[in-house]
């Protein structure tokens, strides 16, 4: 599965999505619904927000779906040190750290992820919810 990520651009930052990383956590609709609304088209509208909030935001999206750049000259995300992964009841490891996959021909970088534990995913490494874990 390519990862390839969609874009949601606003003069204070652009906001990025990887729907293939999405494990629906819902950090995102539960901190920030202006931004982030499931129910509009775009669901992503980082103009009805501050940069400093959507960023704050994004990070708390565990799998890493959501990734941003701002445009104000603040630095970004930074990395977890060192690099933390927690188990969920759900088999799923949870990492945060400067984390680098290879999936197929595509390399992945990130701060944040979510590895399936189960091993029924069709995304591997990554969770796609369809195993039987869930």
């Amino acid at each position: 599965m390519k990862l390839e990520p969609k874009e949601y651009v606003s003069p204070e930052i652009n906001v990025y999505f990887t729907p293939g990383l999405c494990i629906h956590a819902a950090e995102c609709v539960k901190g920030l619904p202006s931004v982030f609304d499931t129910k509009k088209r775009p669901w992503v509208n980082p103009e009805n927000g501050a940069a400093p909030d959507i960023a704050e935001v994004v990070e708390r999206c565990p799998s890493g779906a959501l990734q941003y750049i701002r445009h104000d000259g603040v630095r970004g995300e930074l990395p977890e040190v060192p690099t933390k992964v927690e188990t969920n009841d759900k088999q799923q490891l949870i990492m945060r750290g400067d984390l680098h996959f290879r999936q197929q021909d595509q390399d992945i970088v990130t701060y944040r992820a979510v590895v399936c534990g189960c091993g029924q995913t069709g995304n591997s490494p990554f969770c796609d919810k369809k195993g039987s874990c869930h």
